[in-house]
């Protein structure tokens, strides 16, 4: 629930409602944009470029964008059911499985436009 600006205890406007476009959230990315932001974040964890907590953060973010163009566009794929996976348990991205998922994800998108 969205805070509350109180004044001598009573409600007067969720803070969200003071913000515009505030609780909606942005417009998925198209396809191609949403591969290629993946492909960076996939190249970045098999480099490792970056601490594992910064990949991680790297990894989700991208697996996120693409998990949302999947849904935007109706794909149910091998690739956006790999993204949803990921997305859906973060907590257990291990450095190992990190790389794993890249080198999947750089599979399954060798023959992608881009």
């Amino acid at each position: 629930m969205a805070p509350a600006l109180l004044l001598r205890g009573i409600v007067l406007v969720p803070l969200l409602a003071l913000v515009p476009g505030a609780g909606r959230a942005a417009p998925a990315l198209p396809f191609p944009q949403a591969i290629e932001i993946s492909r960076r974040a996939a190249d970045a964890v098999l480099r490792q470029t970056g601490s594992e907590n910064c990949l991680r953060g790297k990894l989700t973010n991208a697996m996120v964008t693409l998990s949302d163009s999947c849904d935007a566009s109706g794909r149910q794929d091998s690739l956006c059911r790999l993204a949803d996976q990921v997305v859906m348990e973060t907590s257990g991205l291990t450095m190992s499985v990190m790389e794993d998922t890249a080198q999947k994800l750089l599979r399954l998108t060798a023959g992608t436009d881009r």
